[in-house]
């Protein structure tokens, strides 16, 4: 997804519902004399795995039957299914939803939470679809090893996240150590640490996790970041800055990644790959991502090789950057006619990752208007409306909470950009008085430990983005940036 369609998209979703709501999904067919034979006609289409013909047909049948109906919950699950094969992956998983909520029997429901499971492992719907929708508040005693352990997990989740720690873990003490999700148990359970301030104890599961030979790429990556961040608050910065090295390269917050190490290579002193780094965040895959932080660090890189005027620049540039923005917080405009606010939330992974959703809903939607049979139109359009307005529910609550702690944020770096631009000149004042010592030093040059030196072309490959080192002089041993006290 584009970074320009999400945002106008977000904007678009917050100042207002796009769709409206209708709850009648199936609505009442008169009952026809061939009927009874539409679940076998069906049937055996979708035997022969011609699932497009088989979807208008089960449709049909669902439409003038009931759930007292013998075959209604198994055309039910035959009629997800073909969903599911023809494309229409969120209108498939909310028919799965239904079925576990009415749990007809407990071999359809075995097959349903299979399904979950798979479609969780592969990416297609995310997390907390799957607890929220599925597993939250049921109990699912019945099923049966290996799946149990997926069930354990997601429902230990579910308890945490409303706080209720003990009742989780009675769920996660059922998962085997040998499990896949024993693992993910673990990286959850650092995270948990890491709330209660344990932080000693999480870095000791986390880099446990990752000696384990087992552990799946996803859980690696997710204890590298944590740990790095942890090692980073304890001033590890070497042991940081190894972490981050390891991280994939094509994270989808791989913006967020190089700006953190950018941070950590400042405090070890490498100040030309700190600033290599954050020239990397001008590529255009990161566009509109640059953060205060950005400018902050860069700032800070200069002036402490007394590059005052560039330092000075980055001051000015920041306040052009959010000038908008803050000038609209400080007058207290609401989120909806906030359009730079709206620019930055879409970049919050809680919402990003909503927009993603939403932005497969409305594909989804659009492709159902393609079918021939009306009826099954009206009902999967119907259908993905009410979702869409489910998700777009969740992002202005989201965008509420979010929008507050930016505007904190944002107004914290104002004044720290102003701290910056005040020492930047007490700096500067302090070399005036040391004249008489430094007049005669030459400056130095901060050089890389490999001396070959590809000049910069304006040409952002991702392979390079962790590369790259800007050439910085140190001014502080000279007197050529005095004529800004005259200037």
């Amino acid at each position: 997804m584009k970074r320009t369609a999400a945002i106008l998209f977000l904007c678009m979703i917050i100042q207002s519902c796009l769709f409206s709501r209708s709850d009648n999904i199936l609505k009442p067919l008169e009952e026809s004399t061939s009927s009874k034979d539409r679940f076998t006609q069906a049937y055996k289409l979708f035997s022969q795995h011609q699932y497009n013909k088989a979807l208008p047909v089960f449709h049909e049948y669902l439409k003038i039957h009931g759930p007292d109906d013998d075959n209604f919950a198994w055309a039910l699950f035959f009629f997800g299914i073909s969903l599911k094969e023809n494309g229409f992956t969120y209108a498939a998983f909310d028919i799965f939803s239904q079925l576990i909520d009415q749990s007809p029997n407990a071999k359809i429901v075995t097959h349903v939470l299979g399904l979950f499971e798979s479609a969780m492992l592969k990416g297609q719907i995310s997390d907390n679809y799957i607890r929220k929708t599925a597993f939250c508040s049921k109990n699912f005693a019945f099923i049966e090893a290996p799946l149990s352990d997926f069930i354990d997990f997601q429902q230990g989740m579910c308890n945490w996240e409303k706080g209720y720690i003990e009742w989780g873990n009675e769920h996660f003490r059922q998962i085997p150590l040998e499990s896949l999700y024993y693992e993910h148990y673990r990286i959850e359970h650092a995270r948990l640490m890491v709330l209660n301030n344990e932080n000693h104890k999480a870095i000791a599961v986390l880099e446990d996790i990752l000696k384990s030979k087992k552990v799946s790429k996803s859980i690696q990556s997710k204890a590298q970041i944590t740990l790095a961040r942890l090692y980073y608050g304890q001033k590890d910065y070497i042991r940081a800055d190894q972490l981050y090295i390891k991280i994939a390269k094509y994270h989808s917050d791989q913006a967020r990644f190089l700006l953190e190490r950018a941070w950590t290579q400042f405090h070890i002193g490498h100040l030309d790959i700190a600033l290599g780094l954050l020239t990397a965040l001008n590529a255009p895959d990161f566009k509109n991502q640059i953060t205060p932080e950005y400018f902050l660090l860069k700032s800070l890189i200069y002036k402490n090789v007394c590059n005052y005027q560039n330092a000075l620049s980055i001051v000015d540039e920041f306040q052009n950057q959010y000038q908008d923005i803050l000038s609209s917080l400080k007058e207290r405009r609401p989120l909806d006619d906030h359009i730079p606010a709206l620019q930055l939330l879409s970049h919050e992974k809680k919402i990003s990752d909503l927009l993603i959703i939403l932005k497969q809903l409305e594909y989804e939607s659009k492709m159902a208007k393609s079918l021939t049979n009306k009826s099954l139109v009206d009902d999967l359009v119907s259908r993905y409306q009410i979702l869409m307005n489910k998700y777009i529910h969740q992002i202005k609550k989201n965008a509420d909470y979010i929008y507050v702690k930016l505007a904190d944020q944002l107004l914290t770096y104002e004044e720290n950009m102003r701290l910056m631009h005040y020492e930047i000149g007490l700096d500067m004042y302090q070399r005036v008085k040391q004249v008489a010592k430094t007049l005669n030093k030459a400056s130095a040059e901060i050089t890389a430990d490999n001396p070959v030196i590809y000049p910069f072309i304006n040409e952002y490959w991702n392979d390079e983005l962790d590369h790259l080192r800007v050439s910085l002089t140190d001014h502080c041993q000279t007197l050529e940036e005095w004529d800004i006290f005259f200037k």
